[in-house]
């Protein structure tokens, strides 16, 4: 691949500059937020600023109504939107259930979920993870049995982000237990308001909730609502899972600490010297930024791949380096911001969505940091965790 600057990447990322500098509305910009996703009231309303724009979908093909951005054009607009502080979109939608309806959903299905998705109208939440079945995800005992036109669905998921505010929920059932156990998995979409479906939510080390459990009790789902064939699940969740392998690193979040762990070098508290000054944290930085210049040249690598639609196993296995670099990075980088605040981290500790009861020494940086912090310690687990990535580069790379 060509490490060459693309001039063309450059003047896209200025026309996102400019768009984001006239367009972002300045009481949504660079604000905190509750876990990995915006309010659904500011995710509706950025949504539509998108959506207005042209930019609606901006993951997907120009066939399926979407911008038809490359890779590093994704990752480009990702990382201005991370820089601005833009809110987010629902990432489920866009980058996961968005594709899987453009390529296996029915006409109807498409009429029925698609326009939601563009104007920001209908939250998703997906139910994939079980008690007992999170790594190993063709174990899902999640049962869902015909009954005329329904199925009759019984079972629980876990860690469902954010299904306390979803609208509808993605979902892997099991309709056949004569089989292997890949071919007995089927994809329905499953409205949340639907009799049966319970959320009880899991408040975790962050102080935040956006995890859920989720119950199903006889709950009853049209036959209509099942994305391909009966069995046709496993196949739809490689698609899903295989896709932006680029983006698993994070790398807009990466550069925003990397951003921040300069600034708050660069300060002075007092009559106190800059951090920078100190050769351990000079040493710290100047290695975090090494670190991240090799992880921005491999998601460069992987987007090239992604591009030339490469899905051989080599490929792959970049993907899972990737991954393993990428979130061990986000642990140790939001470690070290949260450590370079001194006693301002914990003191910074509430929600990032509270208010402030007053103004606090470097909250520009501080607020909610702790909280992020926290977060991250489950970056290496979901998404695929990292023991599972590792087997995955062994099998692909070492034949083992």
């Amino acid at each position: 691949m060509d490490f060459q600057p693309d001039l063309s990447l450059e003047a896209f990322r200025q026309d996102v500059r400019a768009f984001l500098r006239d367009q972002l509305p300045s009481d949504l910009a660079g604000r905190l937020r509750e876990g990995t996703r915006s309010p659904p009231h500011e995710l509706k309303r950025w949504q539509g600023i998108l959506n207005e724009q042209g930019w609606g979908a901006p993951y997907w093909p120009k066939a399926h109504g979407g911008t038809g951005w490359n890779v590093l054009q994704r990752l480009a607009f990702d990382e201005e939107c991370t820089a601005a502080g833009t809110p987010t979109q629902d990432t489920g939608a866009q980058k996961l259930l968005g594709p899987v309806l453009n390529a296996f959903a029915t006409p109807e299905q498409k009429a029925e979920h698609l326009p939601h998705i563009f104007n920001g109208t209908r939250f998703w939440c997906q139910g994939f993870s079980e008690p007992g079945s999170g790594s190993d995800l063709a174990s899902l005992r999640t049962q869902a049995v015909r009954d005329g036109d329904h199925y009759v669905v019984n079972g629980q998921k876990i860690w469902t982000s954010h299904a306390h505010r979803a609208d509808w929920i993605f979902l892997l059932v099991r309709t056949n237990n004569e089989v292997k156990k890949q071919a007995g998995i089927s994809f329905l979409l499953v409205d949340m308001k639907t009799p049966g479906i319970t959320v009880r939510p899991i408040h975790t080390i962050d102080a935040c909730h956006h995890l859920n459990e989720t119950f199903f009790d006889n709950v009853r789902v049209p036959v209509a609502n099942r994305v391909g064939e009966e069995g046709d699940g496993w196949k739809i969740t490689k698609f899903l899972l295989n896709n932006e392998h680029a983006t698993a690193a994070d790398l807009p979040m990466l550069r925003r600490y990397m951003r921040q762990l300069t600034a708050l070098a660069r300060r002075r508290n007092g009559a106190a010297p800059a951090r920078i000054g100190n050769p351990q944290c000079a040493q710290q930085i100047a290695r975090f930024e090494a670190e991240l210049a090799a992880i921005a040249m491999l998601v460069q690598r992987v987007a090239a791949l992604e591009q030339a639609q490469d899905h051989s196993p080599a490929a792959h296995a970049l993907g899972s380096i990737l991954k393993i670099r990428g979130t061990e990075l986000q642990q140790r980088m939001s470690s070290f911001v949260v450590e370079s605040l001194g006693d301002y981290g914990p003191v910074a500790f509430p929600p990032p969505e509270a208010e402030a009861a007053e103004a606090l020494p470097m909250q520009d940086v501080a607020r909610g940091m702790a909280n992020e912090m926290f977060f991250r310690r489950a970056s290496t687990i979901y998404g695929g965790a990292s023991e599972v990535q590792r087997g995955i580069i062994a099998r692909a790379l070492f034949q083992l």
